[in-house]
């Protein structure tokens, strides 16, 4: 589904990914790894369009993506949902939601169903619909930050860092919802630097260290793998 082909990116004269690969079946969870600063939000921002591909190629459904804009690649159905719950502070949850859906008309058209479908997720979601979203706890706002993103309907679901300054307790609901939505059978690309919750959840993985992929393997190879326990799980 999706076709990361050795991609350079930078921030002006910094170099940030090199040669970075990977890929995600359709059905599949695959899980991008690594400590902060790894690369792991600029690859999916340069996925997303928001950052531009000094060289290299992004397929999406077999199609080239790499001439798009942010706008033509959601309609397309590549959704991310950002890291520390980024939300309109001043609208409401409801209108949060309805921002998720007005990207594409056959999310709009349904944009009722997909709404109930999302605050039975999280209901939380439906009690506050009438606050402004400002008004939400960090747990809450990435709540609402996810089941926007889910209003899109989107083909490939890219998630960044959910894991980011959540209490124990809202960080298993958000992954309680991931695993839902992965029996569901919703693609998903998860950039988590918390290892051992992302491989749980996810088939496979990719390890960023410094801007370059440097292991890949099945969730459970990389969770025997005595660099993985040494340098992310502390064992």
């Amino acid at each position: 589904m999706l076709k990361v082909e050795e991609i350079n990116v930078s921030y002006g004269p910094v170099q940030v990914l090199e040669r970075v690969g990977f890929s995600v079946g359709e059905g599949e969870c695959v899980a991008l790894l690594g400590s902060n600063g790894a690369g792991k939000t600029t690859a999916l921002k340069a996925i997303s369009g928001l950052l531009q591909v000094g060289s290299g190629s992004i397929s999406f459904l077999n199609n080239s993506i790499n001439h798009l804009k942010p706008g033509e690649r959601v309609r397309a159905g590549l959704i991310q949902v950002p890291e520390g719950g980024s939300v309109f502070p001043y609208m409401t949850v409801w209108e949060n939601l309805l921002m998720g859906a007005s990207g594409q008309k056959e999310a709009w058209k349904i944009r009722n169903r997909s709404a109930d479908r999302v605050t039975r997720m999280f209901p939380i979601l439906k009690d506050r619909k009438n606050s402004q979203a400002r008004l939400l706890s960090g747990g809450e706002r990435q709540m609402l930050v996810l089941a926007r993103g889910l209003m899109a309907l989107p083909k490939l679901l890219m998630v960044d860092e959910p894991s980011l300054g959540l209490a124990p307790k809202i960080l298993l609901e958000i992954f309680n919802a991931l695993r839902i939505l992965r029996k569901e059978g919703v693609t998903i690309l998860l950039a988590e630097q918390n290892v051992q919750l992302a491989l749980q959840l996810a088939d496979r993985g990719y390890v960023l260290e410094n801007g370059k992929v440097v292991m890949e393997n099945s969730s459970r190879e990389l969770l025997e793998s005595d660099h993985i326990r040494k340098a992310y799980l502390g064992l």
